[in-house]
């Protein structure tokens, strides 16, 4: 590998604990006119977002190499600018109805929990399903 693939391979500037948070690095880190990959599509197409991100480490944020240190001087900035703002005195205007429900943890929330445990519990009967028959098939 030459010095020029060297600089373009990615790295892993973060790992995300959630979509919202490598969304919110990313947009920093253009912003500043840095390429950034987030890999959390790819996650959540294998049904693995939310906890399952969080077994595999997180989401990763990715830069070029060559990028690496300004990102992470950009971070640093962005963490003292955030920082520095007194959320409490942001005037946000009137609480959205459907924004605290979903805060709450609503009806929509209550429903996709539901469905992505009613999928990982299908998941386990098949594979159990699955070795059971392979072992009948066997014995």
């Amino acid at each position: 590998m030459n010095a020029s693939d060297e600089n373009m391979r990615l790295v892993t500037v973060h790992l995300a604990t959630s979509d919202f948070e490598a969304q919110t690095i990313a947009a920093i880190l253009r912003d500043r006119e840095i390429d950034v990959a987030v890999f959390s599509a790819a996650i959540q197409a294998f049904g693995l977002d939310g906890a399952g991100s969080r077994m595999l480490g997180g989401i990763p944020v990715q830069v070029r190499a060559q990028d690496l240190e300004r990102a992470q001087a950009a971070l640093r900035a962005n963490k003292f600018l955030a920082d520095s703002v007194d959320w409490d005195s942001v005037d946000v205007g009137e609480e959205d109805e459907a924004a605290k429900q979903l805060a709450r943890g609503g009806m929509e929330t209550t429903v996709g929990q539901f469905m992505v445990r009613g999928g990982r519990i299908a998941a386990v009967i098949i594979v159990v399903l699955s070795v059971a028959t392979w072992l009948a098939r066997c014995g």
